[in-house]
Order: structure tokens, then C-alpha cells, then sequence
């Protein structure tokens, strides 16, 4: 097993592929033994892979396909889709300033990132992700694209920089079914970093740690 894969795991990480198992079982998808051993390796585990695999069998319309109507939609993967109407592209642009969109947002299937001596902050950790993914294409003069993914998701990262980076930090296993982020495009002495989710820091582990 790769020993990228064996990393920390976040509680949210862990909760929701508990919640995904839990509606597995009452789907029927789950034997109870099954469930229960699935379910105390879930709760344990410090190993991020093997967070993976209790899911990786349970079939993919249980996590990306609409609920029926009455019925709300178990919050069952480590990212959130967007089920309702995806825009077709998106611009943000930053010349001498800075552009930033996080929180709870819809982003578009195709979005154009470009940075002229200043920057651009793409959150994707809460946003409702396009069901099929996004492409994001980006252009940097001597500026920067910092795009944050939610544990889950495929990165494919194709940029070309000169005099500068691309930078991917996004290290782990995707979802079965999980969108692709496909990043691409051109910096000249500008860099694009690619980040996964924010870890909580040590003073807040600690007051976690308490309250569980």
C-alpha cells in the first residue's frame, strides 16, 4: 500500500464515511458483521487508505445519485455535489488585486483563473462540486492561483510554468465515482499551488480531543 496514502485523518473525513456506511447497512448493502467490523475499523483507523477501501465496494449511485423526493441526502462522501443547475464557465481575474471565492459556492464546469501581479484564492473544500468535475484553466504573470480541494476528489494537475511552479500537495485516494478537478494552463515567474483540506490547528485539536 502506498506510503502516501498513510496520513492523518480528519474528523469530518471520518465521520462522513461512517454516515456513508451507516446508510449503507440500512440500504441493505451491508451483512450486520460486516457492518460492525467496517464500521470499528472506520472509528479506529489512523491510516487514511483503509478509510477508503470500507467504501470502495458499495456502489457508486449511493453516493453521487439523487435521493428520492421526501428522502434528504445522506451526507455520505467527503466532498458535496451539486445536484442542481451547474453554470457552463466562470471568469476570475486578477490584475494588481486579489480575487477570492470560498464558503458554500457553485462553481462553474469551466472556470479561467488568470493573475497579472496579484492573486487568485479558489476554495473548493464546502462547494457544491459539478457532478462530472471541473476544469480549471490557468494564466499567472508574475502572480499566483492557490486552489484548495476537499478530500475525495481526482486532481489531475497539467500546468506548465516557466520561471516559476505548479505545485500539488494533494496526496491520497479518490472516492469511486469522486468528480475530477482537472487543473491546466501557463505561469511565467507566478506559481499555482494545489492544497487539500485545512487541518485544524494544535489548539484546536486539543480542545477536539476534550470535547469527544
Amino acid at each position: 500500500m502506498s506510503k502516501e496514502l498513510d496520513i492523518g485523518i480528519s474528523k469530518i473525513a471520518r465521520q462522513k464515511v461512517i454516515d456513508h456506511l451507516k446508510h449503507a447497512y440500512a440500504k441493505d448493502y451491508l451483512e450486520d458483521d460486516d457492518f460492525e467490523k467496517r464500521l470499528d475499523i472506520a472509528t479506529n483507523t489512523r491510516n487514511r487508505a483503509d478509510l477508503i477501501e470500507l467504501v470502495e465496494d458499495i456502489p457508486v449511485e449511493d453516493i453521487n445519485q439523487a435521493p428520492p423526493a421526501g428522502q434528504t441526502q445522506p451526507d455520505s462522501a467527503l466532498f458535496s455535489i451539486n445536484r442542481g443547475n451547474v453554470p457552463e464557465s466562470d471568469n476570475f481575474i486578477s490584475v494588481f488585486s486579489g480575487v477570492t471565492r470560498k464558503g458554500e459556492w457553485r462553481p462553474a464546469k469551466n472556470i479561467k483563473s488568470v493573475a497579472i501581479m496579484g492573486g487568485v484564492d479558489l476554495d473548493f473544500s464546502k462547494a457544491l462540486i459539478p457532478p462530472g468535475g471541473i476544469s480549471i484553466t490557468i494564466f499567472a504573470f508574475m502572480g499566483g492561483v492557490d486552489i484548495r480541494v476537499p478530500e475525495g476528489v481526482n486532481v489531475i494537475n497539467d500546468g506548465l510554468a516557466f520561471m516559476g511552479g505548479f505545485e500539488n500537495h494533494v496526496h491520497g485516494a479518490t472516492l469511486p465515482g469522486a468528480p475530477t478537478i482537472h487543473i491546466k494552463g501557463f505561469t511565467f515567474m507566478g506559481g499555482v499551488e494545489i492544497k487539500g483540506p485545512r487541518k485544524p490547528n494544535v489548539l484546536r485539536r486539543i480542545i477536539n480531543k476534550i470535547l469527544e
